[in-house]
């Protein structure tokens, strides 16, 4: 007997619970029959406009229902996606567009950004009227493609990952099997539709007929308003990154009427062993699941279920093997290593995706001499006494800001690209328990940096961005030529104890504000009209600012009015009006 299809199940949910909420969404909700209805719409306007199994889809949606509409229109069509952010700049997403050659683009209002691109239109918009699509001509084979996600390229540009519609359902249906939902679950949707790990919340409660709260972008951002969204919507099945978590946690605990998830899956970046006993404090009848994987397996490959964890650990494995994967740790020339030696991990079966786009697997996929395909991930790890997989760094210069991957290769050419930038080189920190990345560059004569970043904001995304950026006389090199990244460290160092900050405070308020600044940045403002962002801030570096700014102000800080006079003045201003109106 064939298993059923992705869309067989929603179709099922459809027929036997038409009236039942799918989606709820900022106070709305949608039934199961309104949101087949509305993408069978789509699917119809995509049909007409020559879309059908073998086509790409470029998906430009925010988070909200229309992302998930848009993801079952495609589906409908029999065809693929390729799902683009609107938080990432649109140079970026243009690279991807011209790269992947989407056949039309299905996009929200304002959200199609692609005027060059010669290929129909469809807007992503509700729809009441009109033809519904009847479905495929040919169900597509299981190794089609499903969607192309874009991650962080060695090379200094982004490269796409094509994904198969096998192992999308293959992660489906192991944590339908394994972690199977409860009576009352309420599933989270907070993913952009660009993530690979986004079909699980997409899909992974609609399809079981469970209802999905989507989650606005300034609840995603704020661990407050994201508290207060899981404690009103009684969400049961949450899937985060660890920093979200943290945040999560200490704003659940202060909150009043004790409610808790029943499933949170942590994933993305490496699990701190003092969230997990945070974790127990805050939701001790919670599980808690740290979760392994990468975007060229589909999402994730291995679990740990944290309630296992040793009250002595130094560090939270990520578990054994899962959704059919094999998980080995192997030595440099491809061989396995017994328990507890380190190696490189390496992932093989269903997972495994397609490869990159254009064929450029280069050594990261594999096959060995049985004929078996595999991924080379190049996180160094080791397997421990009771088969459980523990990850201990890296082979190479990737690294996870906020639960995004970047090869500080990438951000280092964007930088020489730059005007007036001769060379540059980047490196990771660790501050309060984030990653955040230092770029160095030199050049022939003084740089502005406001300008130089100007010029990454607008072909990086956020979480790419460098905390600092520093302009050194020359970048140190190691005996065989190359970037020496520990020594650029002592060269950041020197530099920076050699420069001093102008600032001086106006009043306490500004004091206060400029402490806040150099906390979270690790430097002082320069000048009280510093822009927070040119100074290395971004958006989860604000909210931060925001929450501390509560004892300055005598309540909570509105984060919309930072982002609207990101500087030591503006906000201290804030400040100020925000006292004033707390006195009535």
């Amino acid at each position: 007997m064939t298993a059923p299809t992705l869309l067989d199940r929603f179709a099922r949910q459809v027929a036997d619970h038409p009236d039942a909420v799918a989606l709820r969404h900022t106070g709305t909700s949608l039934t199961y029959r309104e949101l087949d209805e509305w993408a069978g719409r789509l699917a119809a306007r995509l049909a007409a406009k020559g879309t059908g199994p073998g086509s790409l889809v470029a998906l430009a949606a925010d988070r909200g229902p229309a992302a998930v509409a848009g993801v079952l229109a495609v589906l409908k069509t029999g065809a693929a996606y390729l799902g683009l952010d609107p938080a990432t700049p649109v140079r970026r997403q243009r690279r991807m567009i011209e790269e992947a050659g989407p056949h039309v683009v299905l996009a929200e209002p304002g959200l199609d950004r692609f005027p060059t691109l010669d290929v129909p239109r469809v807007r992503l918009v509700p729809l009441t009227e009109g033809p519904l699509h009847p479905g495929p001509a040919r169900e597509p084979d299981e190794d089609d493609l499903f969607h192309i996600v874009y991650t962080s390229g060695t090379t200094g540009n982004p490269k796409g990952v094509r994904i198969s519609r096998r192992s999308v359902r293959n992660r489906l249906e192991w944590m339908w099997r394994d972690h199977p939902f409860t009576e009352g679950a309420v599933l989270a949707v907070q993913k952009s539709v660009a993530l690979v790990a986004s079909p699980w919340e997409l899909l992974g409660g609609l399809l079981q007929g469970v209802p999905s709260v989507v989650l606005g972008s300034d609840e995603v951002l704020d661990p407050a308003l994201f508290a207060a969204a899981v404690a009103r919507e009684a969400i049961t099945h949450l899937y985060v990154t660890p920093q979200l978590l943290a945040g999560l946690l200490e704003e659940s605990a202060a909150l009043a009427g004790g409610h808790q998830p029943v499933l949170v899956t942590s994933g993305a970046d490496a699990l701190p062993v003092s969230v997990v006993r945070r974790f127990r404090e805050v939701w001790p009848a919670a599980t808690l699941l740290n979760l392994y994987g990468m975007t060229e397996t589909a999402s994730n490959v291995g679990a740990y279920d944290t309630a296992a964890l040793p009250d002595d650990a130094e560090r939270v494995p990520v578990g054994r093997a899962v959704a059919g994967a094999v998980l080995s740790v192997r030595d440099r020339l491809g061989r396995r290593l017994p328990a507890g030696a380190p190696g490189e991990v390496w992932v093989s079966g269903p997972p495994l995706a397609l490869g990159y786009l254009g064929g450029d697997d280069g050594d990261r996929f594999t096959t060995d001499a049985s004929g078996t395909r595999h991924y080379r991930t190049g996180d160094r790890g080791r397997l421990l006494p009771d088969g459980a997989l523990e990850i201990t760094g890296r082979t190479d210069n990737q690294v996870k800001v906020r639960g995004y991957r970047v090869e500080l290769e990438e951000v280092e050419s964007t930088l020489r690209k730059a005007p007036g930038v001769t060379d540059a080189g980047a490196y990771a920190d660790r501050e309060e328990g984030e990653t955040r990345i230092v770029a160095c560059v030199t050049a022939g004569e003084e740089l502005d940096v406001p300008a130089l970043r100007a010029h990454l904001r607008d072909r990086l995304p956020d979480y790419m961005l460098p905390a600092r950026v520093e302009q050194v006389p020359r970048l140190p090199l190691g005996t065989n030529g190359k970037l020496d990244r520990a020594a650029l460290r002592d060269v950041v160092a020197s530099t920076r104890a050699r420069r001093g900050s102008d600032f001086a405070p106006a009043d306490a308020t500004e004091a206060a504000v400029a402490a806040l600044w150099r906390e979270l940045l690790g430097a002082p403002p320069a000048t009280a009209d510093e822009n927070f962002f040119d100074a290395g801030g971004h958006s989860l570096l604000a909210v931060r600012l925001a929450g501390r700014l509560e004892a300055t102000a005598g309540r909570r800080v509105p984060l919309r009015r930072i982002l609207g006079a990101p500087t030591v003045r503006g906000i201290a201003a804030v400040c100020h009006e925000v006292r004033k109106e707390a006195r009535g």
